[in-house]
């Protein structure tokens, strides 16, 4: 028996990774209560930020999915504190995401 991987699977790892971008999101809360929508945009580092596409959010569960789409993690102090600061300031970063081309644009994160 062998203990090689299969051709695929060898193919898969041996790929090259998708180079990711640091970047930034920012939201905007608009409006108070259940009522609110959160405007939410993607700002890459590396270039101008003319492509990003702002997604909305309507109520405060449908910001949340939406951030758990993106795969912002929830743990991070730094995230905690920028939801905190949507609700008492109406606007926060979260910093330090990092995204591939083909992430941003299946998560709508900037035009396709």
């Amino acid at each position: 028996m062998s203990a090689l991987p299969s051709g695929s699977a060898a193919a898969a790892r041996l790929a090259p990774a998708k180079p990711k971008t640091n970047g930034f999101l920012h939201i905007v809360r608009h409006g108070a209560g259940p009522q609110s929508i959160y405007i939410v945009k993607y700002h890459r580092l590396d270039r101008a930020a003319a492509e990003a596409k702002p997604v909305l959010a309507e109520g405060s569960q449908a910001l949340i999915e939406l951030l758990e789409r993106i795969g912002v993690d929830f743990r991070l102090a730094e995230v905690r504190g920028a939801l905190e600061d949507i609700l008492r300031l109406g606007s926060a970063n979260i910093p330090d995401l990092w995204l591939s081309d083909e992430e941003m644009i299946e998560k709508g994160l900037v035009e396709g």
